[in-house]
């Protein structure tokens, strides 16, 4: 009888090893969020922050065993900017948000983000976070982050201390935490305070949430009514921030009041936006017809 030979029997097991081997290994979930709220769900997925709640306070949570940001998948993104002279250009098509806007990206509950959309510039922000605040939700787009860290600087300045307590989110995180939601409270009324995945700032690495001592680091509408939310709806726009859901524009943003959520939108735009004094839904419309 003949045996086989050594490089046959190699041969064989190698094959078997890499049969081992599959690419059809489901995507670990991520977490994301925008919020702004009544109530939030008395329990989340993996929740590590709990906000007291009441009819102007939002909540939020976050998977701990989240793979680092460079493990998930990459989009790639179009660094273009439109023309200062606002020269016609599509700010959605077919639904989805035009990504050689940059920094301008304008997302709704109508116009959404690839489901596989992360910024290829994500970095860690150099500010003060909440201890809650960990891993991806301490990200934003490297311009973003450089501003607000000129932010929260001039802010302490002034004599203003912040906090930030929500940066970047993943469009997976952003499905625990709206289903959560609508479990709780049914759709309708989910809507008015949380974005559907994909459909939230917070995936485009331009908005984060800040907070302060003044209200225990709550994500809560009285925070406008604080010196904090005073100074930061004041000055926010020196920095390229606005207010993105301001109270009087309600019903053209479709969420409510949140004095928290700031979103980047250059020095040049946050200004304009502020001495008109209107939505940027409203703003972004104008400037690409």
């Amino acid at each position: 009888m003949r045996y086989p030979s050594v490089l046959m029997v190699c041969g064989a097991l190698t094959f078997m090893l890499a049969g081992c081997n599959t690419d059809g290994q489901a995507e670990p979930k991520e977490p994301t969020t925008q919020s702004s709220t009544v109530n939030q769900p008395q329990t989340e997925p993996n929740e590590s922050e709990s906000l007291q709640e009441n009819s102007s306070t939002v909540d939020e949570g976050i998977d701990e065993d989240m793979p680092p940001v460079h493990q998930r998948p990459q989009f790639a993104e179009s660094r273009n900017h439109t023309s200062t002279s606002g020269s016609a250009v599509d700010i959605e098509i077919d639904g989805m948000a035009n990504l050689e806007l940059d920094t301008l990206i304008f997302v709704n509950k109508e116009i959404a983000l690839p489901i596989d959309y992360e910024p290829s510039d994500l970095v860690r922000a150099n500010i003060d976070f909440v201890d809650s605040a960990t891993g991806e939700r301490q990200l934003l787009r490297g311009e973003a982050a450089r501003a607000i860290e000129g932010l929260m600087l001039g802010a302490k300045v002034d004599g203003i201390d912040l906090k930030g307590t929500s940066a970047y989110r993943s469009y997976a995180y952003q499905v625990n935490l709206f289903n959560a939601y609508v479990e709780r409270d049914g759709k309708e009324k989910a809507m008015k305070y949380s974005a559907p995945p994909g459909h939230s700032e917070h995936q485009t690495g331009l908005a984060i949430d800040v907070s302060s001592a003044s209200v225990n680091y709550q994500l809560t509408q009285s925070l406008g009514e604080t010196v904090e939310g005073k100074w930061l709806a004041e000055h926010a726009h020196e920095y390229g921030f606005i207010i993105r859901y301001q109270k009087a524009f309600e019903d053209e943003t479709g969420y409510m009041y949140e004095p928290w959520h700031l979103r980047y939108i250059g020095v040049q735009h946050a200004k304009r936006v502020f001495e008109s004094n209107q939505p940027f839904d409203r703003y972004i419309k104008e400037y690409m017809k």
